[in-house]
C-alpha cells in the first residue's frame, strides 16, 4: 500500500464547496481502488488550505484517476475552487 498527500491551496471562501466536490468525487476514486484516510483543514498556518490522505493499492493509480473521464467532468468546479494542489506519493517505512 501506499499513500498521498493532496496539499490544497483553496480559494477564498470555497471550503464548503470543496467538501461537497470532495463527497462527489470519492465514488470516482474508489473505482481505482484509492480511499480518502482524512481531510484536514488548516486552523493555524497559511489560510485556506486543506491537506487530503489518500490510500493508493499502488503509486501508478494517481494517474488511472486522473485519467477518468468521470473526474474530468468535474474539472470546470475545481479550477473554481482550488488555486493549487500539489501531490506527493509516499511509501511506508518498515518501522515498527
Amino acid at each position: 500500500m501506499v499513500y498521498m498527500t493532496a496539499q490544497i491551496k483553496l480559494r477564498a471562501g470555497k471550503q464548503q464547496e470543496f467538501v461537497d466536490l470532495i463527497n462527489k468525487v470519492l465514488p470516482v476514486a474508489g473505482k481505482h481502488g484509492i480511499k480518502l484516510v482524512g481531510s484536514y483543514a488548516s486552523v493555524v498556518g497559511r489560510l485556506n488550505t486543506v491537506l487530503d490522505l489518500w490510500e493508493l493499492p499502488e503509486p501508478n493509480s494517481v494517474q488511472k484517476l486522473l485519467s477518468d473521464p468521470e473526474l474530468a467532468a468535474y474539472a470546470p468546479k475545481i479550477a473554481e475552487i482550488i488555486e493549487d494542489e500539489v501531490l506527493t506519493v509516499y511509501s511506508k517505512l518498515p518501522i515498527g
